[in-house]
């Protein structure tokens, strides 16, 4: 060994000037993003943020409270995103930007989920109990997934519908709604859900395609001296028949009149199979249906066929439809299709049971064989204690036995569906509380508003801004064709109506506007649950106790969403002097912000309420975003099983997995805002919007450069994968380019 060898190797790093930084040498996002969230939460660093703003000009984004009930999926993920880059982009501008993150509690859905579990022979006061303690397990659950996207917020305080002061909030609000005059009750057709077991809102409603049977039908003449005379003619040498046109076979049996439009004109056709009274118009193509040949013998204006009255087609079969029904002149009554007369069922369709009762047609009177589990009522002849939808062959036979029947086949139309169960709805009459849309009379009215909440509504739409613009006529036409809402459920996880009715009159107990008061004190100190504890003896007494019953109803969740700018911003999340959680002069919030499908749900429910209360929308504007959709462009759901789960991107063992990545994903994979079809969009490819109005491409776009190594070729390649060309091989460099086109 030579001495040489000895020698130590010189350290050169430690004779270079290398500067020092306490930044690892690799990012390691995964791993190292878990410990920062925590460390956040332990600094407290949305309170900090707080305390830096005292005195700044105030920032109110109200959060759309996502539901109780499952999972995060991807469009909760890019929502609550788009929400944290705003409140922290106004933050950085100098604003106090608050942010509570909230929970819809109430519901269906958890109520379905309870009897999936539990049986549906639970009772009330179970049900509440169970219902309360499933929600706030999923809570606990989404609240662990949305701070780990980087969201940050209140999280220690956020707010929930369920909450005891927020479900009396609710009630004082509902309160006023009455106090204004809008609120009243009555027996109208309304959306029912078979699987619900309970009535629907409009915002409750999706249309779908479904196959129904159509059918014509005849009503024989009943008074053959006065149908002959409107046609100036002598006598009727043959029986007369009104034909009827219908999707719905299930109404005939529930059949109380017939409609015609009194500026159309009817013919008197002479058929084998008698005198057929058919719009004009439709005569031919009526004829080719039946498969009849006939002559025109007179025709006439529909007024003067007003008042002449019909039999029922199973008036002959069962001496249970041995009942007339007269015509009533009404102008929804058409030539575009059908035979331009329409057969009404006044307890399954608005326009029936409107012209039925214009026409002095009492409410008990009204016949609604249907029950709420889709049902004919046991005593309904020929039909009772059948399902409705498998009835109609019965019906379709019956009315073929009976001579009745001249046409029937099978379409596809869209038909309205229960935006939960995905299963067809009809209307039903039933006794229900509204918020009314026009002019009226309201139950207690104290201080009436100085317009209808229609007006209202619309007013306030004119003072709101809008992102994007055509959002506007969306809500617009909404609010200006809908019908009162009805917002009471039959169901049990709610917060109650608080409503005595007398047994008799079915009136409200004169004390209802105290006893609101009262049901409000109770719910704050023990929930909804004390107020179903709560017995008639204890509100009323003794003397009135026996002469009224305690109403089960509940508020429908579209209330409770819709209100919380009043009990939640005003009550529960107000703040304090240095940090006041509402505006105090005008709209109580800057900004909702929630995909577009909430035009006719939160924004539009939250619309509603502020202008009964206020005579204005509780927000100043109204930003929506699109939808997150697979690479079909079809929206993901539960449902289609296509979505990707937002908390797999997070996880450790997620390579890409950060909020920037989140925020890739808000920006990439939604709808464009200013088109609602459009193409999903990748992180990896670079698409574009397939309508030609739409120019936009994904905001980021991951691009490989790579170089060949053929020795015939010296192209450099920019491709969309990171995988070799099969025609040569390629070494990949992955870069980041932002893309400028827009819509």
């Amino acid at each position: 060994m030579t001495a040489d060898t000895d020698k130590t190797t010189p350290d050169y790093r430690a004779t270079l000037n290398l500067p020092d930084t306490p930044f690892p040498m690799r990012g390691d996002l995964p791993r190292r993003e878990p410990g920062w969230v925590a460390q956040w939460e332990k600094d407290g660093l949305y309170k900090r943020l707080r305390d830096a703003r005292v005195g700044k000009p105030l920032f109110v984004l109200h959060d759309g409270p996502p539901y109780a009930n499952g999972q995060i999926h991807m469009g909760h993920a890019v929502n609550k995103v788009l929400k944290d880059m705003i409140v922290k982009t106004r933050q950085l501008m100098g604003f106090d930007a608050q942010y509570a993150p909230g929970w819809d509690c109430h519901g269906l859905p958890i109520e379905n989920a309870i009897e999936k579990e539990f049986g549906r022979k639970l009772g009330r006061d179970d049900m509440q109990a169970r219902s309360r303690a499933y929600a706030t397990a999923q809570i606990g659950q989404q609240m662990v997934d949305f701070k780990r996207l980087g969201v940050v917020g209140d999280w220690e305080h956020p707010y929930r519908t369920m909450d005891f002061a927020n479900e009396a909030g609710e009630l004082r609000a509902f309160k006023r709604v009455i106090e204004r005059g809008f609120v009243y009750r009555g027996l109208k057709p309304v959306y029912w859900c078979f699987d619900c077991g309970s009535s629907l809102a409009e915002f409750e409603i999706e249309y779908a395609d479904k196959k129904s049977f159509t059918i014509d039908v005849g009503f024989k003449c009943a008074e053959p001296g006065k149908l002959a005379a409107a046609f100036k003619l002598p006598r009727l040498a043959k029986d007369a028949f009104v034909v009827i046109w219908t999707t719905t076979p299930w109404t005939i049996p529930a059949n109380q009149a017939l409609n015609l439009n009194p500026q159309l004109e009817y013919s008197l056709v002479d058929t084998e199979r008698g005198l057929l009274l058919l719009a004009s118009a439709l005569v031919d193509k009526c004829l080719e249906r039946y498969g009849l040949a006939g002559t025109v013998l007179a025709t006439t204006l529909g007024q003067n066929l007003d008042e002449i009255r019909f039999r029922h087609p199973f008036a002959e079969v069962d001496a249970g439809y041995d009942r007339l029904s007269p015509i009533y002149l009404a102008d929804y009554a058409t030539a575009d299709d059908g035979t331009g007369i329409v057969h009404s069922s006044p307890a399954y369709g608005v326009d029936d049971f409107n012209s039925c009762v214009s026409h002095g047609m009492k409410i008990d009177e009204i016949l609604n064989p249907v029950q709420g589990s889709g049902v004919y009522a046991p005593e309904l002849p020929l039909f009772g204690g059948q399902f409705i939808w498998k009835a109609q062959q019965a019906i379709v036979d019956a009315l073929r036995d009976a001579g009745r029947l001249f046409a029937t086949s099978q379409i596809t139309h869209s038909y309205p569906h229960c935006w939960r169960h995905k299963t067809p709805v009809i209307y039903r009459a039933a006794a229900q509380w509204f918020v009314r849309m026009d002019e009226g009379v309201g139950v207690f009215t104290k201080d009436k508003a100085p317009a209808t909440l229609r007006q209202l509504a619309l007013e306030a739409i004119d003072q709101t801004s809008f992102y994007p613009e055509n959002g506007k006529a969306r809500l617009r036409d909404m609010i200006a064709g809908r019908p009162d809402w009805c917002i009471s459920r039959q169901r049990s996880w709610g917060v109650p109506i608080p409503f005595f009715l007398h047994k008799d009159s079915g009136e409200l107990h004169p004390r209802t506007m105290d006893i609101l008061d009262q049901a409000a004190d109770i719910v704050e100190k023990g929930g909804i649950e004390a107020w179903s504890r709560v017995t008639v003896e204890e509100m009323l007494g003794a003397a009135d106790a026996p002469n009224y019953t305690k109403s089960t109803d509940i508020l429908e969740v579209w209330f409770d969403s819709g209100s919380t700018f009043f009990h939640v911003l005003r009550g529960t999340h107000k703040g304090d002097a240095e940090h006041p959680g509402f505006h105090s002069q005008g709209p109580e919030a800057d900004l909702y912000l929630e995909g577009h499908d909430q035009h006719r749900g939160w924004f539009h429910s939250s619309l509603l309420i502020a202008c009964a209360l206020y005579g204005r929308a509780p927000y100043k504007g109204l930003l929506t975003h699109g939808f997150t959709v697979d690479s079909q462009g079809r929206k993901m759901s539960k449902s289609l099983k296509n979505g990707v789960d937002p908390t797999r991107a997070t996880s450790p063992a997620t390579t890409r997995s950060s909020p920037a990545w989140s925020t890739r994903i808000a920006a990439s994979a939604t709808r464009c805002a200013s088109c609602s079809p459009t193409r999903a969009t990748s992180t990896r490819t670079r698409t574009r919007c397939r309508w030609a109005t739409c120019s936009r491409s994904t905001a980021m776009r991951w691009r490989a450069r790579r170089s060949c190594r053929a020795r015939s070729c010296s192209t450099s390649r920019s491709t969309s994968s990171t995988r070799s060309s099969p025609s040569c091989r390629s070494t990949a460099r992955k870069t980041w380019a932002p893309s400028t086109s827009t819509c």
